[in-house]
């Protein structure tokens, strides 16, 4: 989270139970936006096609429309977003603000060319209307945008400004939706497609608004200089796919199965496998609020205090003392973390045993929605780990557990197949709770040998990128004056 923490710190400064709340409403509209937004207009929709009576066809087309949107849209973006973040990250720290608003310019005209590619691929030939495609790329366009705009928004301060955009664009998809339905001016599926998009186009022009206001613009200001960072941290750019994707690997293995089927000769899903495990990750979006709220100002101030004594004015009695503050913090957050987790996780058990019935749920979906609740556990404790990993820069140890997640999802989800829907849900359980033993090992050896990573592991003379993305970046951008971020 590029700036969050700066924000935060201010609101718990207050010390009284509206800054409390403040806080955490704050971590949770900029942490779990997207997924809430597309959670509610979706559901909202389904709520109306069945008020009016839609086919459960074009039902089905409308909700693989949008799940594929989202899906692909985070996939997408994921590696981008954490090499924006990085950068980000370094230009608050140094105070550079000139060129924030133009590096979203930069990243959208990178990362945008990729979906368009991947969509033309994916809709040639498929034989849905062409207006229907168009509908959905453009709604796959926006989800990007708003996973990029998320990086950025973390540094914008005026939460309730970022929640009433949340709520003004669900709010006239839905308000749209119905009138399309009740009027039928237009097919459900293009009329609830377009009502999204509306939706979506509000938020994102709301987003990039308070972004603009925030930072500001300048024509001085350089969209590509961030370019180099994919020469200077490419693991990032592998560690923010490889988790992203392992999210959904079970998902896209079990819709390539004998158990997947096909929507209007487009689109593969698995429903019984896939609404399982939509009630599933709800119950981990509780852990990244805590993680930003908790662990980053908490953490991150020990964290300060000991690569300030590294670097300025400590001597070794300083750095030691630091040094054991910092890991007595670190396994202090982590534990309350998890245990915190693991109580949302009891619960959604609970709840979901008690009432994914009531909604259509058979017992075997149940199953398996239990076994994903657990896997989800596991899931979100190991991206905690990771994170805390790329405190220390440690990304090769990042690498490993998100590159171990998402090839353990592969090699445990296409086992699975052999057995049939017996496995659904364990391979992901399995796989998971696997990696998160590697991961909590990888910190556990990290922080050891702290002194060795911190001192000796790093290179001693600095390289700047000399790669064909820094030279098309000067050719982009030039060389100003003073300019020495990368």
């Amino acid at each position: 989270m590029a700036g969050i923490g700066f924000e935060l710190k201010k609101l718990f400064r207050e010390r009284s139970a509206a800054g409390y709340m403040k806080a955490y409403g704050y971590s949770a509209i900029v942490t779990t936006g997207p997924f809430v937004l597309m959670a509610g207009m979706v559901l909202a929709v389904q709520m109306m096609f069945r008020t009016f009576e839609v086919p459960q066809a074009e039902m089905q087309l409308y909700t693989a429309s949008v799940i594929y949107s989202f899906v692909f849209s985070h996939v997408l973006s994921s590696g981008f977003v954490m090499i924006i973040t990085r950068y980000l990250a370094d230009l608050l720290y140094g105070g550079e603000h000139r060129d924030i608003a133009a590096s979203l310019f930069g990243i959208a005209a990178v990362t945008l060319p990729f979906g368009t590619i991947i969509a033309v691929l994916f809709f040639w030939n498929k034989p849905i209307a062409f207006s229907t495609k168009l509908l959905t790329y453009i709604f796959f366009m926006q989800m990007t945008g708003i996973w990029l705009q998320g990086v950025y928004l973390t540094a914008v301060k005026n939460y309730k400004a970022l929640f009433f955009s949340y709520l003004a664009g669900v709010f006239i998809s839905v308000a749209l939706c119905f009138l399309v339905l009740w009027t039928g001016l237009l097919p459900a599926v293009d009329g609830s497609l377009l009502a999204m998009n509306i939706g979506s186009a509000v938020i994102l022009t709301l987003f990039l608004a308070h972004i603009l206001r925030y930072f500001g613009y300048t024509k001085k200001g350089l969209a590509f200089r961030f370019l180099p960072y994919f020469e200077m941290h490419p693991k990032l750019f592998f560690i923010g796919l490889f988790y992203t994707a392992a999210l959904y690997t079970p998902n896209f293995i079990i819709w390539l199965g004998p158990d997947g089927i096909l929507i209007d000769g487009t689109y593969r899903c698995a429903p019984t496998y896939d609404v399982a495990t939509f009630f599933a990750f709800l119950s981990i979006m509780p852990v990244m609020v805590m993680f930003t709220v908790s662990a980053e100002l908490n953490f991150y101030e020990r964290y300060a205090v000991y690569f300030t004594y590294i670097t300025k004015r400590g001597n070794f009695r300083d750095i030691e003392d630091a040094r054991i503050d910092l890991l007595r913090t670190l396994w202090y957050e982590l534990r309350n973390i998890v245990e915190f987790q693991l109580v949302f996780t009891i619960v959604f058990l609970g709840l979901g045993n008690y009432f994914l019935p009531f909604v259509g749920l058979s017992f075997g979906s149940v199953n398996m929605y239990n076994l994903i609740v657990l896997g989800a556990f596991f899931v979100a404790a190991a991206q905690v780990v990771y994170t805390l990993l790329l405190y220390f820069e440690d990304q090769r140890g990042a690498l490993l557990v998100t590159g171990g997640l998402f090839f353990a999802q592969i090699v445990f989800g296409v086992g699975g197949q052999f057995f049939g829907e017996v496995s659904y849900g364990f391979t992901f359980f399995l796989a998971s709770a696997i990696v998160f033993i590697g991961a909590f090992l990888r910190m556990q050896y990290f922080c050891k040998r702290i002194n060795y990573f911190v001192y000796c592991a790093r290179p001693v003379f600095y390289r700047p990128p000399n790669g064909m993305l820094t030279r098309l970046s000067r050719l982009l951008c030039g060389k100003r004056e003073g300019d020495d971020l990368v």
